[in-house]
């Protein structure tokens, strides 16, 4: 009995403790901070459908019933209490199941709070079963299925719906310098461009191997060409422009046959900056880096 006991004084502890690291996250995050900065924390609240405060509202509603009636029971201790606390436990425990699954084997990144949490939420499963409850057994086995499902079975291939209207996509954030540069050029060169924010297409950029903007994507119903990095987006624009120009002398030639020199043709939208074959690298012609962020990171 006195090692029930102990083992109840711990889960209450525990929910306390993990109640008020959930609070903590929330406070933090109201003023723009937070508790985790690893890619797995940005990576799992990006794709929360309400983002990553209804996570942590979640989390803190299943920490604070836990501890609240695990409180509750130390005076009452009625079966119903017993059986309710069980009950939100294996369901918390399963949702766990859910997050590690998609942390190990969707983005393949650690999230160091899911980790905390899920730490927390396996403890109170163990001094719950500690203190007599068996019922929390199932939540274990609900993990385990849980997560093993995950790795069984395979991801769907990602969809991302693109602009259709233009064929030009620059995708950025608001913390890239080199982003500003090159949206500031595009501008200039009234170059019409689709501005994507790389925390919603994140993902897809992964999907074909990128992980740094600005990236800008030629959206050809033919080919899809992607240029990454400030140096190789403005080489590819400055290279659209200059075989837009006329050859020197043309007009002077022209002149000289008694014919009229053909127009000059404009070095702003009327380049056709898809229809440049000369501009694609060649094989044995490599790119060099230039002007990267990567997509995670605040770049002033």
């Amino acid at each position: 009995m006195e090692r029930k006991q102990a083992a109840k004084n711990i889960f209450l502890a525990v929910g306390a403790l993990a109640t008020v690291f959930v609070l903590t996250e929330i406070i933090m995050q109201s003023f723009g901070r937070s508790i985790c900065f690893s890619e797995g924390c940005k990576l799992t609240a990006q794709y929360a459908r309400f983002g990553d405060i209804s996570i942590l509202l979640g989390g803190f509603a299943v920490f604070f019933s836990l501890t609240a009636l695990a409180c509750l029971n130390r005076k009452a201790g009625r079966p119903g209490i017993e059986r309710l606390i069980n009950l939100i436990l294996i369901v918390a425990l399963t949702g766990e199941g859910f997050f590690m699954g998609y942390l190990a084997f969707r983005i393949h990144t650690l999230c160091i709070f899911c980790v905390i949490i899920f730490g927390f939420m396996i403890t109170l499963g163990v001094f719950r079963a500690l203190s007599g409850e068996r019922d929390v057994l199932a939540g274990f086995a609900a993990l385990a299925a849980v997560f093993v499902m995950h790795y069984v079975i395979l991801p769907a291939g990602v969809t991302v719906n693109l602009p259709e209207k233009n064929r030009l996509l620059l995708f950025y954030s608001n913390e890239c310098r080199h982003c500003a540069e090159i949206m500031r050029e595009l501008e200039e060169k009234k170059i019409s461009v689709a501005h994507l924010p790389v925390s919603q297409y994140g993902r897809y950029l992964k999907s074909v191997g990128i992980d740094s903007i600005p990236t800008l994507m030629v959206n050809d119903p033919n080919e899809k060409v992607f240029l990454t990095g400030e140096s190789a987006i403005r080489r590819y624009l400055v290279a659209c422009q200059d075989s837009g120009k006329p050859a020197a002398g043309t007009g002077q030639k022209a002149k000289e046959r008694g014919k009229a020199p053909a127009p000059a043709q404009s070095t702003g939208t009327t380049i056709d900056i898809f229809n440049q074959p000369s501009l694609l690298l060649s094989p044995n012609q490599p790119a060099t880096a230039g002007g990267l962020c990567k997509e995670d990171q605040i770049c002033k």
